[in-house]
């Protein structure tokens, strides 16, 4: 299932609306906007603190990263004529936590869509 998600990174998320916008490469985009695949393929956007010493702190008891990611599912997506990139709408809404993954993988395990 992991190799199904795409991790990405971005500074600061540009203004405080309901999404963050991202510039995706055009191959990203058509790579997890397939549909109907056996296992949905996730985007996942950390945001991280515009000074890179603050974003990560690790021990041998802890690994902590500050801010935030949030995920999103592009299956089904419409096919695009941009040739490089496309910026997907990640809402803020989905947060990516331990609540809202453990509930992204039910909804899977049950055949629905994240």
């Amino acid at each position: 299932m992991w190799r199904d998600l795409q991790v990405k990174s971005i500074r600061a998320a540009p203004g405080d609306g309901d999404h963050v916008p991202y510039p995706l490469k055009r191959k990203n985009y058509d790579d997890l906007s397939l549909p109907e695949l056996l296992a949905p393929r996730l985007l996942i956007l950390v945001l991280m603190p515009e000074d890179p010493a603050a974003w990560l702190q690790c021990s041998p008891n802890q690994l902590v990263l500050r801010h935030c990611a949030y995920w999103l599912s592009l299956a089904g997506a419409p096919a695009t004529d941009n040739e490089w990139s496309v910026t997907v709408q990640v809402p803020r809404a989905n947060l990516f936590t331990v609540e809202g993954l453990s509930g992204l993988m039910h909804r899977i395990n049950e055949g629905g869509v994240p």
